[in-house]
């Protein structure tokens, strides 16, 4: 005798946009952010394990040259970023809302050109502040093994190499790379109910995402930034503009106030004290416009709610992805 299968019940979905009745639970997707990092971790890899491999592609990616600018920044902005961000939004169909936000608050876009000037010079001075302070306490660092940038400064080269450089170094990082980490990262992080833990796993992130040893601070702090910019402005456009005037500060001040490293020790102490100097003198000054400046971006919008704390708001793909992004500054760095 053959039992007869009952019915499933049928489905009651929650009606939305009704007056008197709360809204669903937005959809969490907390493993978004833990993919993504990972995709890129394993890339930055297979690329670091590549130019140990190959030392023409090695050399030629090292060259202090426009032409290995170019180069790195399509490998790195197109496919080391920007296609597996996208891959990653089509495969888990994040909302759009939650990537992008929605209009810029009032006077959020004028705020977010403006406080890229002084953050950068304000993080550059920081940064060398603590080398300085790393190197004088008999700490050894390694020498920079990653190219800067076409030599001489940028406004010593004619209007078409100018406008490429600023094209690869300023406008590709600050959409891709935002898209990234307060788009895609910052946005999954979140999903799962976490604010403040969100904001700080992903500058973590993006600090190790850099991969310089002798470069996490300002990273760090950047992502900060910019993570105040993405929440208080409403939209992810702003944090873009910030972004991008963040690289062309650094990238424009570079010849005055460069990235202090062991080998200006080694030429000699008082080079040293005298960059150290003048960036903590450039800093303090700067710092007097950067903090007016974060004051009227974080009151764009009233803090949110007390919420219980997350200490961890991904899954085990982020922490792995950390392991391989260090596995691969390492690597790089020897």
């Amino acid at each position: 005798m053959t039992s007869i299968r009952k019915p499933d019940p049928p489905r009651i979905r929650r009606p939305a946009d009704v007056p008197g009745l709360p809204d669903p639970p937005p959809r969490a997707y907390p493993g978004a952010a833990g993919s993504l990092l990972l995709a890129y971790a394993g890339l930055a890899l297979l690329a670091a394990l590549l130019r140990r491999s190959w030392p023409a592609l090695d050399l030629l990616l090292s060259q202090n040259t426009l032409q290995a600018m170019v180069i790195g920044g399509i490998i790195t902005q197109g496919g080391l970023i920007l296609l597996p961000t996208l891959l990653t939004i089509l495969a888990s169909r994040l909302p759009a809302a939650d990537l992008t936000g929605g209009r810029p608050r009032a006077g959020s876009l004028i705020l977010s050109i403006s406080v890229g000037v002084p953050a950068a010079v304000v993080f550059q001075g920081l940064n060398n502040l603590l080398i300085y302070m790393l190197l004088r306490s008999g700490i050894e660092l390694p020498l920079p093994t990653q190219a800067t940038g076409v030599g001489g400064s940028l406004f010593e080269q004619s209007w078409a190499v100018m406008i490429l450089i600023v094209l690869v170094s300023v406008i590709v990082p600050g959409v891709a790379e935002e898209l990234m980490f307060r788009g895609v990262i910052l946005a999954s992080l979140r999903s799962s109910g976490a604010f403040l833990s969100a904001i700080v796993w992903q500058a973590a992130a993006f600090a190790l995402f850099h991969g310089d040893p002798l470069f996490l601070l300002p990273p760090l702090l950047t992502g900060l930034l910019l993570a105040a910019v993405r929440r208080n402005s409403g939209s992810i456009y702003p944090a873009m503009l910030t972004h991008m005037t963040l690289n062309l500060t650094l990238l424009a001040i570079n010849p005055l106030l460069p990235r202090l490293t062991a080998e200006y020790l080694l030429d000699g102490k008082a080079q040293a004290q005298s960059l150290l100097y003048a960036s903590l003198i450039a800093a303090c000054v700067a710092a007097v416009a950067l903090v007016p400046l974060l004051i009227l971006i974080i009151h764009l919008q009233p803090p949110p709610a007390r919420r219980r704390l997350h200490l961890w708001p991904a899954d085990w793909k982020f922490a792995l992805a950390f392991l391989v992004l260090l596995v691969t500054m390492i690597l790089e760095s020897t």
